[in-house]
């Protein structure tokens, strides 16, 4: 499909979708023809299609079900990616699935060797790796700023929600932290020290009212010995960093996942000649990451995803392995 604008459809209505992802995939009409909002509720259909100038749909299967859509965004909790992911997939839709890609291990495995089957695009929503602060942390990395990589630290964690009746907080939903913030920490150690990672030690704390984990740590270690310290937590002071602690220096990235599109980023780089903040320009971290999802389905080459995916559910299952 060169070349082609791609009809997407959006299974459900966050908050968060619809403040921050349905905008600009809405203004991406070069690219994007957003064809329906689904919503199990007739509503909340109607008024995010009469928002988004689209058609409203009422049930998710009524959506997927489509002749005219090609992709489906699913911003619907972790708990529910692997049914609707599956159903998408079987109705020959690429899907974008909001982080967690799935609740567990054996989800995910089968989500992507549907995905490979049917030569179809799934692709988990870890935006913040497309923001320009990343490719200069990495341009920094290359061009020796702090040596060897010695360490990689990352925190992600902010104070409890005021409504007890959030989704992450619903264990039958995919609730609990690792799969929401520590996610992101996960992601961004594979980002810095690639692929090769196990988790060596980790330890989650539950909350035994509502049985789900609200704040862990983890341990990981690359093949070559490199480790990666993280934390994350819906209890926490607010924390969003990551840093690469290394042989002649070290990298400090202050707002890590969460740079909205008019935010000025600081990248700190410490080494012998001194201490420096780089501020990065305002970058739209959403807006790439739907153009990469445009351009890997138009050139059909979103096989790395699958690899990508797997590692990323893989030690989300070693870290609740080793806290048990």
């Amino acid at each position: 499909m060169k070349n082609k604008k791609i009809n997407i459809g959006v299974m459900g209505g966050s908050s968060f979708a619809e403040k921050m992802m349905m905008p600009v995939l809405n203004s991406l009409t070069d690219k994007f023809k957003l064809v329906a909002i689904a919503s199990r509720n007739p509503a909340k259909a109607n008024d995010l299609a009469n928002q988004f100038s689209c058609e409203s749909v009422v049930g998710y299967q009524a959506l997927i079900e489509r002749a005219d859509i090609d992709a489906v965004y699913c911003p619907l909790p972790t708990g529910l990616h692997f049914e609707w992911g599956m159903k998408a997939l079987d109705q020959g839709k690429h899907i974008i699935l909001e982080k967690s890609l799935t609740a567990n291990l054996h989800e995910a495995e089968e989500l992507l060797n549907k995905g490979k089957e049917l030569n179809l695009c799934v692709m988990e929503n870890f935006m913040f790796q497309y923001h320009n602060q990343q490719a200069f942390v990495k341009e920094q990395i290359e061009a020796n700023a702090i040596g060897e990589i010695r360490n990689f630290r990352s925190t992600f964690g902010f104070p409890p929600f005021p409504d007890a009746d959030n989704i992450r907080y619903q264990k039958e939903l995919g609730g609990g932290a690792l799969l929401d913030a520590g996610a992101y920490t996960v992601k961004a150690a594979q980002m810095i020290l690639g692929n090769d990672l196990n988790v060596k030690g980790a330890s989650l704390f539950y909350d035994k009212n509502i049985g789900v984990d609200i704040f862990g740590s983890a341990f990981l270690e690359s093949g070559t010995g490199i480790s990666a310290q993280l934390a994350f937590g819906f209890d926490n002071y607010y924390q969003c960093s990551y840093e690469i602690w290394g042989s002649k220096g070290k990298i400090s990235v202050t707002r890590a996942f969460t740079a909205k599109p008019n935010f000025e980023p600081e990248v700190v780089v410490e080494n012998q000649a001194g201490r420096t903040v780089f501020k990065q320009p305002a970058d739209n971290q959403y807006q790439k990451f739907f153009e990469i999802f445009y351009e890997k389905i138009s050139k059909n080459s979103f096989s790395e995803f699958f690899e990508s995916n797997l590692l990323q559910a893989k030690l989300i299952h070693q870290i609740f392995d080793h806290a048990k």
